[in-house]
């Protein structure tokens, strides 16, 4: 995946439980970085709002650009 693509995600919280969704939220990859050798991507969602999703709770969905 590069920044830019659209991607569906489970949000990911702070203290590094996966947030119960009833559905996917699909939004586009704007940021990722590293912590403590875990991958992190930031995705901006539809409602507006950037939240954090582990790189492997991403799917790709298509390609786009920032």
């Amino acid at each position: 995946m590069r920044l830019g693509d659209w991607v569906t995600y489970k949000v990911w919280t702070t203290n590094g439980a996966i947030k119960v969704t009833t559905a996917p939220q699909v939004g586009q990859l704007i940021e990722q970085h590293t912590e403590n050798g875990t991958t992190i991507n930031v995705v901006h969602n539809a409602k507006g709002r950037n939240d954090w999703a582990l790189a492997k709770d991403c799917q790709f969905v298509k390609r786009g650009v920032l």
